[in-house]
């Protein structure tokens, strides 16, 4: 019988096989190739065609038994003898896969509860296809036999390969999870510390700016306080200044109207004194009486002056007439021309500082009054009184 089929290498896991298949060179690919070999197979396992099979056909693999590969073809035959064992489950499947680059090429997966019933009938199901697609020549498989040899084979096993490989599996699987969690803890212990770093290197360096924030605020706050006060300051100072100013102005007027009112009392002194002395100093020479021109001169003294100097405690003199105009011994006063009139003005009595006090004789007994004395005072040898002026 020639070779249809080659396993090249079988996968076990905990729960599927995967068996890599390759066709052998001018062998069917597809059942359609050699519809009798498909009929073999049919009349060997009748009930492969109820297989639900979720392919593009159908939902059951009657739809494309006729036209699969031979892969797909291998993956039910060994799903029909597990299930006609008993002992592979309740629910036995498979899928069958092409391998890209290798048209020849199958990965067949079944489910797989015991490994080697799995691998058992994997290799039944390839000599019934090797049968039936060639020539289908005597002996003609035994269906029946191969599934209690199937059956016999994995009770001679006992559960002890199973179980061992199952405990060997789970040992290797909690192996590589238990390194997997080592290597994943102590990269996550890393980069744990990793941030941790980060976190210490961002704390610190928000630390520092706030020391210098809170650093440069206080500066700023010391310049500004500074400032403050030296405005203020300043302000006083100014005030200060101002207010000096302002007292320097006041005594400097003060002063400035003191000077000015000396200055004015020393002229009205000095005009007085001139007056008073050209009044009484301006004598007839023979006869010691009053020259017309002091007469006059009195006359015409101003009125503050003879207010400003007189004397204290003197009451002033009664207001007369007019005074007649005083007749000369001798001679004629030349004609004057006539006072214009003026409004009358407050009368008062002058005395000079020289003058003795009312009532005291101010001349020898024997000197001869003046002309005016006879109408003013009305005594001998008397200078009359201040006479009122104009």
């Amino acid at each position: 019988m020639a070779q249809l089929m080659d396993i090249q290498r079988v996968e076990i896991g905990p729960e599927n096989l995967t068996a890599r298949v390759r066709m052998a060179d001018g062998a069917p690919l597809m059942t359609s190739e050699d519809l009798q070999g498909t009929t073999r197979v049919y009349r060997l396992l009748p009930h492969i065609i109820e297989h639900a099979c979720l392919g593009d056909v159908g939902d059951t693999f009657k739809a494309c038994m006729g036209n699969t590969e031979l892969a797909h073809l291998l993956e039910h035959v060994t799903v029909e003898l597990l299930a006609q064992t008993d002992i592979a489950g309740d629910i036995t499947s498979g899928r069958t896969f092409p391998i890209e680059g290798d048209p020849r090429s199958f990965d067949v997966e079944i489910s797989c509860k015991d490994d080697v019933l799995t691998v058992a009938a994997l290799l039944s199901a390839v000599w019934i296809l090797d049968w039936a697609y060639t020539d289908g020549g005597d002996p003609v498989p035994d269906v029946d036999a191969t599934v209690d040899g199937l059956r016999n084979l994995v009770a001679s096993l006992g559960d002890e390969p199973g179980t061992s490989y199952k405990e060997k599996v789970k040992g290797e699987i909690l192996a590589d999870v238990q390194r997997e969690y080592q290597e994943a803890l102590a990269m996550r212990e890393q980069e744990i510390a990793q941030r941790e770093e980060e976190i210490e290197v961002a704390r610190s360096e928000a630390e520092a700016a706030a020391r210098e924030r809170a650093e440069r605020c206080a500066r700023e706050r010391a310049r500004l306080e500074e400032e403050h006060r030296r405005a203020e300051e300043e302000a006083r100072a100014a005030q200060e200044t101002a207010r000096q100013e302002a007292e320097r102005a006041r005594r400097e007027q003060e002063e400035a109207a003191e000077a000015a009112r000396r200055a004015e009392e020393d002229r009205l002194f000095e005009e007085v004194a001139r007056e008073a002395e050209r009044r009484t100093t301006v004598l007839m020479p023979d006869e010691g009486r009053e020259s017309p021109e002091a007469v006059q001169a009195s006359r015409d003294l101003p009125d503050a002056a003879v207010i400003e100097w007189q004397p204290e405690g003197v009451a002033p003199a009664p207001q007369a007439g007019p005074e007649p105009a005083p007749e000369p011994d001798t001679e004629p006063e030349p004609d004057t021309e006539p006072e214009p009139d003026a409004a009358p003005e407050p009368e008062a009595r002058y005395a000079a500082p020289w003058e003795d006090e009312p009532g005291q004789p101010a001349s020898p007994a024997d000197a001869e009054p003046l002309p005016d004395a006879a109408n003013t005072s009305g005594s001998e040898g008397h200078i009359p009184g201040p006479q009122r002026v104009r």
